[in-house]
Formats: structure tokens, C-alpha cells, sequence
């Protein structure tokens, strides 16, 4: 699934309602693969998603949200009782369609457990 979130504390994090499908997948399975939204500079990441319910780590993931994407979304998330997740990196994949030699700009990290 393609998200808007942010990498903060050694994770990806990202918010959704409650009532989505996203939510509802989680919900039965928690490992998930993540993509961006800019092809042409791929990340993808795989590993375990948690949902976070804890309302003082959302207001600090608000700030950082904002500061990315503009507005506020802290009332989105307390209004809509919306669901944060963070997800706990196993595999990255990252790729630029820009590089001078494409062959060569495909990496993959492998993350430990700690």
C-alpha cells in the first residue's frame, strides 16, 4: 500500500480511520509492505506493523507530520478516532530512475531485531 507517514525513532509511522481496509488488514495481519508515492525514487519497506494508542506519542508525531506535509493533523486523528501505526523495518528496498548508472542504483537493507 502506498502512504504519507514519516521515519521517526528508527521507524516508518502513518495514520488511518479505523474503519478502513488498511486498519482492518492489520488488524488480522500485521506485516505489511509499504511503498512511497514518487516511483521514479522507490522505498519500499517491509516489516511489522503496531498500532499505537498512546495520545501523548501522538501529538508528538503530529509536529513531524505537520512539518512534512503542512496543516494539522492531530485533529484528524483525535476527531475521526483514527488509528497510528508504526512499523518496525525487516527489509527496505530503494531504487533511482535518475542515477547515472541504473543498474547500480537498486539497494536493499536488512534491519535486526534488537
Amino acid at each position: 500500500m502506498i502512504v504519507w507517514g514519516i521515519w521517526w525513532q528508527d521507524a516508518f509511522w502513518f495514520s488511518t480511520g479505523p474503519r478502513t481496509r488498511k486498519a482492518k488488514n492489520i488488524a488480522a495481519m500485521p506485516r505489511v509492505v509499504i511503498g512511497t508515492d514518487k516511483a521514479d525514487e522507490a522505498v519500499i519497506l517491509e516489516g511489522a506493523a503496531e498500532e499505537i494508542t498512546d495520545r501523548a506519542v501522538w501529538k508528538q508525531l503530529a509536529k513531524i507530520y505537520n512539518q512534512k506535509y503542512g496543516g494539522d493533523v492531530e485533529p484528524l486523528l483525535t476527531a475521526a478516532g483514527g488509528c497510528v501505526f508504526r512499523v518496525q523495518p525487516q527489509v527496505a528496498f530503494a531504487q533511482d530512475e535518475h542515477a547515472e548508472n541504473f543498474a547500480n542504483a537498486v539497494t536493499r537493507w536488512h534491519f535486526q531485531k534488537e
